[in-house]
């Protein structure tokens, strides 16, 4: 599992996620971009989408990937986890987009478990909030060998 592509397909099939991107922006991301979610940068080249007028727009970054729960010295799952930021004009279309996005995370698997980081924070480069949102992820079918557990 490569956690930050299923977080991205995910995301950007998503028809309702995708309405309120463009609802909040008011159009479609453009510049040749499907809707403004990216996986672990932001383009700056060739075109600069970094911009206040294109917001929200949304980056996902993994940040753990490891064995974890085992037996008889064998690793029972794999635990994934991804950090999401998003920047937004308002502190409401922050809301918006969390419920959303924790809501198609949750069914496909992801739990949320940022605690005790700051949710957003004013982004004073582009003069927006920046979203911070952690998940993660166990999968429980850990091959050993030539057999799945």
């Amino acid at each position: 599992m490569i956690a930050e592509a299923t977080v991205y397909k995910l995301l950007s099939s998503d028809e309702q996620f995708n309405t309120l991107l463009n609802s909040i922006r008011g159009g479609e991301f453009g510049s040749g971009y499907k809707q403004g979610i990216f996986t672990y940068v932001i383009p700056e080249t060739p075109v600069n989408v970094i911009k206040k007028e294109l917001a929200p727009f949304v980056r996902i970054n993994p940040n753990y990937d490891i064995p974890v729960h085992y037996a008889d010295n064998v690793p029972q799952a794999v635990e994934y986890r991804v950090t999401i930021n998003f920047w937004t004009k308002t502190a409401r279309q922050s809301e918006q987009i969390t419920k959303l996005m924790d809501d198609i995370l949750e069914k496909a698997g992801f739990e949320r478990y940022t605690a005790n980081e700051k949710p957003r924070y004013k982004d004073t480069s582009i003069d927006l909030l920046m979203n911070v949102r952690k998940y993660r992820y166990f999968d429980w079918t850990v091959k050993t060998g030539n057999e799945e557990i």
